[in-house]
């Protein structure tokens, strides 16, 4: 069973060199994998919203241990240009039901 969660990341303010690095960074793993933490498979990239502020992306998560993988590679690569959050997202019929 797949759990679907928000990844939130919001720019700092920073050097311009250093967001075109991890932009390059994410635009290779994202060509690679699928995705932009790095891994074959276990997290899926359903869809990104760019803002002006930094951006979502909404993951289908089918491997917890890939996920931790995932996010491990964000903070490793990213995280000193943005502020990251992982939110999971609820379906409220399933679970009412």
């Amino acid at each position: 069973m797949s759990q679907l969660y928000l990844h939130c990341y919001k720019y700092r303010g920073g050097i311009k060199f250093e967001f075109d690095k991890a932009w390059a960074i994410a635009n290779e793993v994202m060509a690679k994998t699928g995705n932009f933490g790095g891994v074959e498979s276990g997290v899926r990239h359903v869809k990104g919203y760019g803002t002006g502020w930094g951006g979502y992306a909404i993951l289908e998560v089918t491997d917890p241990a890939a996920f931790a993988r995932y996010q491990q590679f964000i903070m490793l690569n990213y995280a000193h240009v943005c502020d990251i959050t992982f939110e999971p997202i609820y379906d409220m019929e399933t679970v009412s039901a």
